[in-house]
């Protein structure tokens, strides 16, 4: 049985200035607000950001309320502390996001999370459907630039919310010491769509891509195939 509505979407934010919120994370909203992906909330998770949107669409807390209010058509969850990145491998901030969905998913009674990066975008129709038809295990998809799977790209059904809670039990500390890619339990690598990091390897976008990551430029243009 597919998860319905029982889904949370969300991505990671850190934004110092209006214009890396517009060019980002509320690019990324414009972007998948529309489309059918199945979902309950839409959430960007913020790592204390010094510059804050007032768009009114979204509703920006720093707690979980009792009951979400109606209206917004999304949330920004701002953690009061900012934990940043320190070298290589050290995306604290990231991982302290990345595992709060689980904290949030619970409070809102979801059945999966569904991790779709700031910089990352889902292209088709095939893809979204595919998607909202997941309803167990730990999904990744595939990045082959690096040959690894793709952690900006995650769907988390409720049978692994188990393993991802183990997984936060390790602490920031230990799990900065390698990348999330070789880190994270994945029960399932789908390879069956095209998709790269291709924000590393251009400014393009090839037409028949089901999902695009990295994608840092502006000038790289994002078209949903519905």
């Amino acid at each position: 049985m597919a998860a319905g509505r029982d889904t949370l979407l969300f991505c990671t934010s850190y934004c110092r200035s209006e214009g890396e919120w517009r060019g980002r994370p509320r690019r990324w909203l414009d972007h998948h607000l529309p489309l059918p992906i199945d979902r309950r909330a839409v959430f960007v998770l913020d790592d204390a950001s010094p510059w804050v949107p007032d768009d009114a669409d979204v509703r920006v807390i720093d707690a979980l309320p009792d009951e979400l209010p109606a209206g917004p058509a999304a949330f920004l969850f701002r953690f009061a502390t900012h934990e940043g990145r320190h070298g290589m491998f050290g995306h604290r901030g990231w991982w302290r996001s990345f595992l709060h969905s689980l904290d949030i998913a619970r409070a809102l009674g979801c059945t999966r999370i569904v991790h779709v990066e700031s910089d990352a975008f889902l292209l088709s129709r095939r893809l979204v459907e595919h998607i909202n038809g997941i309803d167990r295990g730990w999904t990744a998809f595939w990045c082959p630039h690096y040959n690894v799977p793709e952690a900006g790209l995650q769907v988390i059904a409720e049978d692994s919310f188990g393993a991802m809670e183990e997984v936060a039990s390790r602490g920031i500390d230990t799990l900065t010491r390698a990348l999330a890619e070789v880190t994270l339990p994945f029960t399932h690598v789908e390879r069956g769509f095209a998709g790269n990091r291709y924000g590393e390897r251009g400014r393009r976008i090839p037409g028949y891509a089901d999902y695009a990551c990295q994608v840092n430029y502006a000038t790289m243009a994002t078209h949903y195939r519905g």
